[in-house]
């Protein structure tokens, strides 16, 4: 994910936190990713969170599926980021998924592959 890109995550999941600190529910939001290489789409997501569940649509991976994490709040700290994810599931291209009943999500993370992720969206290394 490029460095701009994440600092526009980072900001949104701040808004919505502060937002939701200050009383203000946002009962719809939304959560895009796209990348292209040479033209071509590597990643394209989309995930939908309402106060009911999400959705997710998974357009288009180069792996040909997608691979989500959900966490309660994003991580913008320097030190240890590795909270456990509050779910994942993985979705092929050109697919959609509901799931319904999620607590509340913050932070959506989603790759091409199957690594864990910190709340940064970080891959963590095997074992940690």
């Amino acid at each position: 994910m490029d460095t701009a890109m994440h600092m526009l995550y980072r900001l949104v999941a701040l808004l919505a936190f502060a937002a939701s600190a200050l009383g203000c529910d946002h009962p719809h939001r939304s959560f895009t990713q796209r990348s292209t290489a040479n033209g071509v789409d590597q990643l394209d997501s989309r995930v939908e969170i309402t106060a009911t569940g999400a959705h997710f649509d998974c357009r288009a991976s180069r792996s040909g599926q997608c691979h989500y994490s959900l966490f309660a709040a994003g991580c913008d700290r320097a030190d240890d980021c590795r909270i456990p994810a509050l779910k994942t599931l993985t979705v092929a291209a050109g697919s959609e998924r509901d799931v319904s009943h999620l607590p509340a999500v913050g932070q959506v993370c989603v790759r091409t592959d199957d690594a864990a992720v910190d709340a940064r969206c970080r891959a963590l290394a095997p074992g940690a």
